[in-house]
């Protein structure tokens, strides 16, 4: 049984009846979060196929500012209690007021405020928009059971629709070596990092540097990119990179590679991740979002313009 489903209205049966209702302001409970596990199970099965726009509109309304009538009865009963002659009762009333809850309620607003702006997020950035509703529920532990359950719900969809989805690799495989490295090179940007790229000149060994600061220092990661159509990663070119990493001391290395890597090559350094064809696409789509390979000439052309002619 579902939570509170003894209250939920009776005016749908079905999950486009009550998305209809949703989206067009209708009088249903609930309204911020799909009723059945069962329903959005089948959404989520289904999303490849539902348009970008009516996905928005669904994560919209579930991510509304709302206010309960348990909000109202809570603001009406403390402006009562502001008014006690109990100094006991007054000093608590005086208290919970500092609530944002209720100060939102005392300008005329919602008493939950909307999260409706990490759709500006989407498709780009959705691994920063799934993040950002992460942080608010940890930074709202008196939330109603409601929204949690709602915004749970909105970062399923949000990794179904824009990270978890199938995306073409074959436009990569039409780069060349060094767009390549200038793509992946966009990526470490698009995930905060300051990145430095090696001409093939002066690499040492590396194709880019990246840089973040972190809580506890500053992070350095060596990046080697692999653009094979049907060469296999070896053993000798990620134990070259073992020694690049040890050399100089940095955190860990990562290696791209569209060739095939197996398991044990994967394990065999600790401070090296290899990403390969098969599993990129998740990264990419999490970081550069899900119409990247879209994108791929532009991010290319952009980095061309930074480095010609000094460099290419």
């Amino acid at each position: 049984m579902q939570l509170n489903e003894w209250l939920y209205t009776t005016n749908y049966k079905s999950f486009n009846e009550w998305q209809n209702l949703v989206i067009n302001g209708g009088d249903v409970y609930p309204s911020v979060r799909i009723p059945y596990d069962e329903w959005l199970d089948e959404y989520l099965d289904n999303i490849e196929d539902v348009p970008l726009i009516d996905v928005k509109n669904l994560l919209r309304h579930l991510l509304e500012p709302i206010t309960r009538n348990q909000d109202l009865s809570d603001y009406s009963i403390n402006k009562i209690m502001l008014q006690s002659k109990d100094a006991k009762l007054s000093k608590r009333a005086k208290t919970r007021a500092s609530s944002e809850r209720l100060i939102r309620l005392s300008k005329g607003r919602d008493a939950w405020e909307g999260i409706t702006w990490v759709l500006d997020l989407l498709p780009n950035k959705p691994y920063n928009a799934a993040q950002a509703l992460e942080s608010y529920i940890y930074s709202q532990p008196n939330l109603p059971d409601d929204r949690i359950i709602g915004i749970g719900q909105c970062i399923g969809i949000i990794y179904a629709k824009f990270i978890y989805c199938e995306n073409s690799l074959g436009k990569l495989m039409n780069l060349k070596p060094i767009e390549f490295e200038w793509f992946i090179e966009n990526l470490y940007e698009s995930m905060g990092y300051e990145t430095l790229w090696t001409s093939a000149s002066r690499d040492g060994g590396k194709d880019i540097i990246a840089t973040a600061i972190r809580p506890d220092g500053v992070e350095q990661v060596y990046i080697e990119c692999k653009l094979y159509k049907t060469t296999p990663l070896t053993i000798e070119t990620v134990r070259a990179f073992s020694r690049v990493i040890e050399k100089n001391e940095v955190n860990r290395g990562v290696i791209f590679c569209t060739g095939h890597a197996s398991e044990s090559l994967k394990n065999e350094d600790r401070r090296i991740h290899i990403w390969t064809y098969d599993d990129m696409q998740t990264l990419f789509n999490a970081h550069l979002g899900s119409d990247w390979s879209e994108r791929v000439e532009r991010i290319v052309e952009n980095k061309r313009r930074k480095y010609s002619p000094k460099h290419v």
